[in-house]
């Protein structure tokens, strides 16, 4: 049965995000938070060739004082972007469908520039939600709340890298760079879209 979600924002989200999603029927993501470090709200993680890699967008962190996520600016005095996609291409270059999607993902959201992290990563959520062709829409939240009743699934704070969710009873799927590692689960969306194209859905169910 499907049920509501909230979600925190996040930057080319693990396959796990977009498998909750998958069951929600309301999706919400989470507007009035204060940002947290070390977490998906600016980084992901791709399989690259010398193995599991995390991509980080820089931010203007203010030290000793709580920033609203929607206030999040990014640093852009740095040229993250280009190093960003060089590392997808990098790893991805070469999987089976990332010539079909890698125009509509990598340079029309990311060399943007946007100026808030918010807003960059609301452009990711449209476009993956789009490519993987779910039906539905998601909200912004209008205030914050502690926690939620029954019948809602929040997992602002559960889809973190340190809560890595086990492999067991997992599809697996042949990821690029497979006669170097073993099966790794949960990276980002990119994973899932670049190695299985039209089939992700699949995998999300």
């Amino acid at each position: 049965m499907e049920t509501g979600l909230v979600l925190s924002t996040a930057y080319f989200p693990p396959v796990q995000y977009f498998a909750e999603i998958n069951k929600a029927s309301d999706i919400f993501i989470e507007a009035h938070e204060n940002y947290s470090r070390q977490t998906y709200r600016n980084r992901c993680c791709i399989l690259s060739g010398s193995g599991k890699l995390t991509l980080s967008v820089p931010v203007q962190n203010i030290p000793g004082i709580k920033q609203l996520i929607t206030g999040v600016k990014i640093d852009n005095s740095s040229n993250w972007q280009r190093i960003h996609i060089h590392a997808i291409r990098s790893a991805y270059g070469k999987s089976p469908f990332f010539h079909y999607y890698a125009e509509d993902i990598l340079e029309p959201i990311v060399n943007l520039k946007s100026e808030y992290l918010f807003d960059l990563n609301n452009k990711i959520l449209t476009t993956i939600i789009r490519i993987l062709k779910i039906n539905k829409k998601t909200y912004i939240t209008t205030s914050y709340e502690p926690s939620y009743p029954a019948g809602i699934n929040d997992c602002r704070n559960s889809i973190h890298p340190k809560k890595y969710p086990g492999s067991e009873n997992k599809p697996k799927y042949i990821q690029t760079f497979s006669d170097r590692f073993d099966f790794i689960s949960n990276l980002s969306i990119l994973d899932l879209i670049f190695n299985t194209g039209p089939e992700s859905a699949r995998f999300l169910k």
